[in-house]
């Protein structure tokens, strides 16, 4: 969910030449989010119910993961791996996501009610061995990703230690990613297998648990939680890693890529009736447990072709979806508290009448896209540029 250039520049800007089709899928995810968590003021409730939308989420890790997978094979390797290679990799990625994040943080931490353990947000540790609380709630993407930009370099490296080969980029990379998607999938079967056989009430009776995973003890577990801790989602960006190796490695025809896209967009269509009938209903299975968010995640990826081969539009439309695009980081940061005060302003003042919600519902979205131009403008791209001037770069 951050920036897909398609060369070096020395300076980040608005003029750089950017990737059609990765900002039209960001600029479609972050609306999404956006529609998400706007369903009590959804002017189209009774027609079009944002309520699994979420999954635009899923979408943003893919993207994240391709960005990273191309870094990774056309940074870390040249001309192999090693620690300072991943060092460099690791500041340069603090620098584009840190300071919005501690922003925005600073703000939920002056206008929240005091919560247990928000400090562990400094450190991204909110939601490794427990659901995340209440404090910050979105971030909980923000640390799955963190943690794999920390963690992925660090097996690259293992793996190169364990082959005896550190040039051979291609093998270490697709070893990692195997790994990280294998690693995932036995995580997610592990959540089944404890709450569908009673594993779950033992370990918490024996404190063998800490006391946040009492939310899982339920006939259905709790799917959203689940889909919202570190170990049950470290896979998710492995699966846009996985479409950066294989565009490198494979040349494909436009007519495959269109063909891709199609497959991709019916396994997203095929996903919300499963949510509906699923998890909606609190009759989540094995298959929703294991397999359902990896499907959400390889229809994403399975875009990740066409999008980057898709043709622009005229201009003004490529440039508010561009612009949307490069907003759209600091606007999932900063969207979920104007929300709650667009929410809390409606349900106070208002009743179901239609013209209020239209009303406020587009008030809202204008104003978080005003809030996150700024923070853009203001706190990314400043360091964006400061990150090209550092001198192992």
């Amino acid at each position: 969910m951050i920036e897909n250039a398609t060369r070096p520049r020395t300076e980040i800007s608005h003029k750089v030449q950017r990737i059609f089709g990765l900002d039209l899928m960001r600029a479609c995810s972050i609306i999404m989010v956006f529609l998400a968590h706007s369903v009590p003021i959804n002017p189209l409730d009774t027609l079009f119910p944002f309520d699994y939308l979420f999954i635009g989420v899923e979408a943003f890790f893919v993207l994240s993961g391709l960005l990273i997978g191309r870094i990774i094979l056309n940074t870390l390797f040249r001309p192999r791996i090693s620690w300072q290679s991943v060092r460099v990799f690791w500041v340069n990625r603090w620098l584009r996501t840190f300071p919005a994040y501690l922003l925005t943080f600073a703000i939920h931490y002056y206008v929240s009610d005091p919560a247990p353990n928000r400090l562990f947000y400094l450190v991204f540790a909110q939601n490794i061995i427990t659901p995340p609380p209440g404090f910050f709630p979105h971030s909980w993407s923000l640390a799955v990703e963190e943690w794999f930009y920390l963690l992925f370099p660090c097996l690259l490296l293992a793996i190169a230690y364990v082959l005896k080969n550190d040039q051979n980029r291609h093998r270490i990379y697709f070893t990692g990613i195997g790994f990280i998607i294998l690693l995932g999938l036995l995580a997610k079967l592990g959540y089944h297998l404890l709450y569908s056989q009673n594993f779950l009430s033992y370990l918490l009776e024996h404190k063998l648990l800490l006391p946040g995973w009492r939310v899982f003890d339920t006939p259905a577990g709790n799917w959203d939680n689940m889909r919202k801790m570190v170990p049950f989602r470290i896979d998710s960006i492995a699966y846009g890693c996985l479409a950066a190796y294989m565009l490198e490695k494979y040349s494909l025809s436009q007519k495959t890529r269109i063909w891709l896209l199609g497959i991709g967009i019916m396994g997203i269509i095929c996903c919300f009736p499963i949510i509906k009938h699923t998890i909606a209903q609190g009759k989540a299975n094995f298959f929703t447990d294991v397999f359902l968010l990896p499907l959400c995640c390889c229809s994403f990826a399975l875009m990740l072709p066409y999008a980057v081969t898709c043709p622009r539009p005229g201009k003004w439309a490529a440039k508010l979806i561009t612009t949307i695009s490069l907003t759209s980081y600091s606007f999932y940061l900063i969207h979920v508290l104007i929300l709650e005060l667009a929410v809390n302003y409606y349900q106070s003042n208002f009743t179901d009448a239609f013209a209020p919600k239209w009303a406020i519902f587009t008030g809202a979205y204008a104003i978080i896209y005003l809030v996150s131009l700024l923070m853009y403008n203001l706190v990314e791209l400043p360091f964006m540029n400061y990150r090209k001037k550092l001198s192992f770069n």
